[in-house]
């Protein structure tokens, strides 16, 4: 499965002068691991370098940061499955997602405590 399409990747060039700015930018698409833990939602991408992706991801905990886009492509579980993309994803403001994230994550370590 492609992980980036053109439209995909024409989404994450256009919102790349928004930065880090999550109230004003639309999460463009949602990668995941499919067998465990690792999900990356791209919110864009530096067109003179797309392999610079600014993402929303949850593994351990939620955080933003940047990845690179090869290092998800190669990603490599038990040296057969790949990570996926979220084909049914519906693009959500950057901020409200991570809101939800976040407190999803303090519901749920209150749980363990």
């Amino acid at each position: 499965m492609e992980l980036f399409t053109k439209e995909i990747d024409e989404k994450l060039f256009s919102q790349y002068q928004l930065g880090s700015e999550l109230e004003t930018q639309e999460v463009v698409a949602r990668i995941y691991n499919p067998v465990g833990a690792g999900v990356w939602y791209l919110l864009n991408s530096d067109p003179k370098d797309p392999d610079y992706l600014w993402v929303i991801a949850t593994i351990h905990e939620t955080e933003m940061g940047s990845a690179s886009r090869a290092e998800l492509e190669s990603i490599t579980i038990g040296g057969v499955f790949l990570l996926e993309r979220d084909l049914n994803f519906k693009p959500i403001n950057a901020l409200e997602l991570f809101n939800k994230l976040i407190k999803q994550e303090k519901k749920e370590k209150r749980i363990w405590l």
